[in-house]
């Protein structure tokens, strides 16, 4: 990482922070000092520590790194011209690069939406104001996008090329909330599972996090519609906020199954909300999203169900803090994501759990079918006895902590690294 040491932050601000009421959501970064600034608690090694300048005092000399955030909408390229030109014409020039730093939503590079699609009109932007596309970083929590990238590039006989790295957010995090005490334990796979199997509250599943869209609730739903809410620790205060979320099938079957849910509807919100022990209630109010809670939640339970925040998109794969958050706590998961993200986590290092599990669900295209099917792979290990769940659990102990052992490493943040050391 010694080519790091060459480069300073140049800071800008003079453009605007982040504001969600209009589409040019674009501000100041700071997520990369963030990272540098605690190398020794995520990877065990020195910090670097680069000098933080502000564009008025800049040399015209020193090479240099400007960060910005960009958030959820993607034209923000259209305001890249509002840049301050001491840093524009910096990075023309090969002292300095762009760094975007979209980290923390997981959007597809290229889409029939126009909110969403990117590349082709970043391109654009980037030719019409003269930037190398080379001298542009731009991060995304999309964790496909370095691939899906270079496949359009490649498609499309672009060769001089933006630096697209797709993360992991949360993973390369995670060891920094673990050290501050925030949410999770730091157990070993022994202690957490004595403190599991002598809950007098264990419940065969959890799911936390954000509980507000249909595709979210349907799977306790599922369950209450079968006698089977007891078997899940969840958290719901309402079914579905907007009408979000609800999922597209052509599925005949699954359509009837819908149907046959959503008929009980109301006298399943009858019974919201449902709670997780010490929810954090701030963080409801302040953002509607309910995702914080306590350590103990993970002591209740054996397996984790996860719905992403954005299974409908093609091409991507939004693997947020749910995923890391279960790995570590040592819990067997079931993800109702993008199509394929259980393969694409095994692409990155960690092990599934195709043992216990039945994953054909991770390969169907159908949102319908396929939530339909994570639904039902929850109801048939909610119908096993306790016992018969706990000695399931066990029986994939190697993996659980093979994967926590990849969380400890922050093999996210090695490979986050590598692209970015090439990049610069």
């Amino acid at each position: 990482m010694k080519n790091l040491n060459d480069y300073i932050f140049l800071e800008d601000t003079t453009l605007p922070d982040i504001d969600v009421r209009n589409n040019i959501l674009f501000g100041q970064g700071d997520w990369l000092n963030f990272l540098f600034s605690n190398f020794n608690i995520l990877l065990n090694q020195k910090n670097i520590n680069l000098p933080r300048i502000n564009v008025s005092d800049y040399n015209n000399e020193d090479k240099f790194l400007t960060l910005y955030n960009c958030y959820w909408h993607q034209n923000w390229y259209s305001v890249l011209k509002n840049i301050h030109p001491t840093i524009l014409e910096g990075v023309k020039q090969g002292k300095g690069k762009l760094v975007f730093l979209n980290h923390l939503e997981g959007q597809p590079l290229v889409s029939d939406d126009s909110n969403l699609n990117f590349l082709e009109p970043m391109y654009k932007e980037l030719n019409k104001l003269n930037i190398p596309p080379n001298n542009i970083i731009y991060i995304t929590a999309n964790c496909i996008a370095t691939e899906e990238h270079n496949l359009w590039c490649e498609k499309n006989k672009v060769y001089e090329r933006m630096n697209v790295i797709g993360i992991m957010t949360e993973s390369i995090e995670l060891k920094y909330e673990v050290y501050k005490g925030m949410v999770l334990n730091n157990h070993t796979f022994d202690e957490h599972f004595n403190s599991v199997k002598n809950s007098s509250n264990l419940r065969h599943w959890l799911k936390p996090h954000r509980n507000d869209r249909h595709f979210k609730t349907i799977i306790t739903h599922h369950l209450w519609n079968n006698e089977l809410i007891d078997t899940i620790h969840t958290h719901h205060r309402k079914y579905a906020r907007h009408d979000i979320g609800y999922p597209i099938t052509k599925n005949s079957k699954t359509k009837i199954w819908l149907d046959k849910l959503l008929s009980t509807k109301k006298e399943f919100e009858k019974t919201l909300p449902y709670f997780i022990q010490d929810t954090c209630e701030e963080q409801m109010i302040d953002f509607d999203s309910d995702r914080d809670f306590t350590k103990n939640m993970y002591l209740d339970s054996l397996f984790n169900v996860y719905p992403s925040s954005w299974p409908f998109f093609r091409n991507a794969a939004f693997l947020r803090h749910g995923v890391p958050c279960h790995i570590w706590e040592y819990q067997p998961f079931l993800i109702y994501g993008n199509v394929n993200s259980l393969q694409i986590l095994k692409e990155r290092g960690f092990e599934t759990f195709s043992e216990i599990f039945d994953e054909s669900y991770d390969t169907i295209d159908d949102d319908g079918l396929r939530l339909k099917m994570v639904c039902e792979e929850v109801e048939r290990i909610s119908r096993l006895p306790l016992e018969d769940a706990i000695n399931l659990y066990y029986s994939v102990k190697d993996k659980l902590i093979y994967n926590r052992k990849l969380l400890e490493e922050n093999i996210e943040l090695k490979r986050f690294m590598e692209y970015f050391c090439e990049a610069i």
